[in-house]
């Protein structure tokens, strides 16, 4: 039982009412702001609040290990002041005092960098390398140095060194985007970075858009015209990058000469010290350095032909070459045809599933490729590459899930043309096929959210909208036999860059750049939708990878990503049918 400073017992609640009403009731213990539909133990007649964080680690204090080798510790039966205390020396501490041990929580290593630590008064500017010190204070970089995880002397306020570490700490989560609730808690508690801020709900319908969360692209985007500091993006490309040491003796004085992070070791698994004493986060690229203005400026990708725009031909035979290969390996000759692809006798969507099934629309032996179109579009280029970048750090760096590497037919090919994919963060080359005006206006402007399950999926009779077997979202195949399900013949007036006036019948897919980073698996047919969306914005997932091969038999498997500037529509590829 956990009793408040009075001894009464808390009862578990859930936070209801608006986030604003709810800034002034915070944990007793380690000031997280409780939010809106957050679980909190309260006892009202004391006003007295604990997160369930805090609960959680609350039980663990009071009596000694259990001697079977446990290792647990039960909560005391009358209020003790003890209990309700974890050791200010965390895992560092020396104190092996029965009486010590029995009155105050120890977590373990692993547990100091999930549960709240308190801010360093030195932040920065910090020169301490002892492991002790790392373990009782929490400094700007570090993974829990976030909102409700690290706790402020009064008079402090939270130091940001770059877009990056300003989007984390507001996102206690790890989720990779912020819900309305962590925004706004942005907006106040960093009131005095932003500027120009009006009407708080319009603020966030301009940053959100229609789609209920700030990714970190949209959130430096934003940050752009209202911070009052030109931040770095704090962004690094790979683990690999040559980082030099930023750091300032005192501030301001002489920098740190060390060029490159070599992990010394020296921290108990706390913190990452370089062998020149400073820490990881310390270490920054030049790339890291720069700010979102600076990204903006950045040349556009060496292959491009220079000052073109838009739709560019592909002249090289070398890459047309890889272009068919790529239609030709992924191409599957057997077990191919779905309904997706329709019955010979009413088309798709036009009679039952018994019916398209006894009466199938043929499959293509081969595809032909006829012309390949680069898209040098710099705006959709510059979104992916700063949410690229940005999931690179996720999955790289130390967080609550695990980078699953998950290879897809057509990224086999390791580059067409240009910068090759990382595999590390599971970016592979894609298909997507639909009617030749919907590819044009991706191409121009990227996929619309809002028309998921309007195209060829599945429909119910008399149903405009269908929906799509993981939810709503954007949809690829690793297949181009897949994709050629959704393709339409090309028709004059179309806006594309071909003239359909030929004996063959033409059709466009587009090849696309997809970021998977942390996919999660589907496996089955028990699918949640709402919880595959609920984990890519809230939990540890960047995508959905539908492998209905493995275990189900079936013939594809799809990729499914729920944030456009996950994806680049590289390439336009104009084919024939061949029978």
């Amino acid at each position: 039982m956990i009793l408040c400073h009075n001894g009464h017992p808390l009862e578990e609640k859930i936070v209801s009412g608006s986030l604003f009403e709810f800034l002034d009731k915070k944990c007793r213990r380690c000031g997280r702001g409780l939010h809106t539909h957050a679980k909190r133990y309260s006892c009202k007649s004391c006003n007295y609040h604990l997160c369930e964080i805090c609960v959680r680690h609350l039980t663990v204090a009071a009596t000694p290990a259990s001697p079977t080798g446990g290792g647990g510790y039960t909560a005391p039966s009358a209020p003790d002041p003890g209990s309700h205390t974890i050791c200010k020396w965390g895992a560092a501490c020396y104190n092996h005092d029965p009486e010590h041990r029995r009155k105050f929580a120890h977590p373990s290593a692993d547990e100091v960098e999930s549960c709240k630590r308190t801010a360093c008064k030195y932040g920065s500017k910090c020169y301490q390398r002892d492991p002790s010190h790392l373990a009782r204070f929490a400094h700007p970089g570090d993974r829990n140095y976030r909102t409700g995880l690290v706790l402020f002397p009064e008079g402090q306020k939270p130091e940001f060194e770059s877009l990056w570490q300003l989007f984390r700490f507001h996102d206690p989560d790890e989720s990779g985007h912020l819900s309305k609730e962590e925004f706004l808690m942005l907006l106040t508690q960093c009131g005095h970075l932003v500027s120009g801020v009006g009407d708080i709900p319009q603020v966030w319908r301009d940053v959100s858009g229609d789609h209920g969360y700030v990714s970190f692209r949209m959130f430096s985007a934003w940050a752009q015209d209202h911070l009052e500091l030109d931040l770095p993006l704090g962004l690094e490309s790979s683990d690999a990058s040559s980082r030099p040491c930023r750091f300032r003796v005192g501030g301001e004085g002489a920098r740190c000469g060390c060029q490159e992070f070599q992990p010394s070791g020296d921290a108990s698994g706390v913190a990452q010290l370089c062998v020149c004493g400073h820490k990881i986060s310390m270490h920054r690229s030049d790339l890291a350095m720069r700010t979102m203005t600076a990204f903006l400026e950045d040349v556009a990708p060496a292959h491009w032909v220079d000052g073109a725009e838009g739709l560019v031909q592909v002249a090289d035979p070398a890459v047309l070459s890889r272009l068919q290969e790529l239609l030709d390996r992924t191409h599957k000759s057997s077990d191919n045809w779905t309904r997706d692809r329709g019955c010979s006798l009413h088309g798709v969507n036009g009679c039952s599933a018994s019916c398209a099934s006894k009466n199938r629309v043929p499959v293509p032996r081969k595809y032909r490729l006829h012309a390949a179109f680069r898209n040098q579009n710099q705006d959709l280029w510059q979104k992916y590459s700063l949410v690229k970048t940005a999931i690179t750090e996720e999955c790289h760096g130390p967080s609550k899930g695990k980078t699953v590497m998950l290879p897809v037919e057509a990224s086999s090919i390791e580059a067409l043309e240009g910068e090759a994919l990382d595999a590390s963060i599971n970016e592979w080359y894609l298909f997507h096929g639909s009617r030749p005006e919907a590819l044009s206006k991706i191409l121009s402007s990227n996929f619309r959210l809002t028309l998921a399950g309007s195209g060829a999926t599945w429909k119910d009779p008399g149903k405009a909208c269908g929906v799509p077997l993981y939810g709503y979202g954007l949809y690829f195949a690793e297949r181009i036999t897949k994709a050629d399900e959704y393709a339409h013949p090309i028709q004059e007036g179309d806006p594309l860059p071909v003239d359909p006036g030929h004996e063959s019948t033409f059709y466009a897919v587009l090849v696309c750049r997809v970021l998977g980073g942390r996919s999660n698996l589907v496996t089955t047919n028990e699918i949640e939708r709402e919880k595959l969306r609920k984990d890519v914005f809230d939990g540890p997932f960047h995508s959905v990878f539908g492998d209905r091969v493995s275990s189900l038999g079936k013939p594809y498997k799809e990729v499914v990503v729920y944030d456009k500037d996950q994806t680049f529509p590289e390439y336009l590829l104009i084919y024939s049918r061949q029978y």
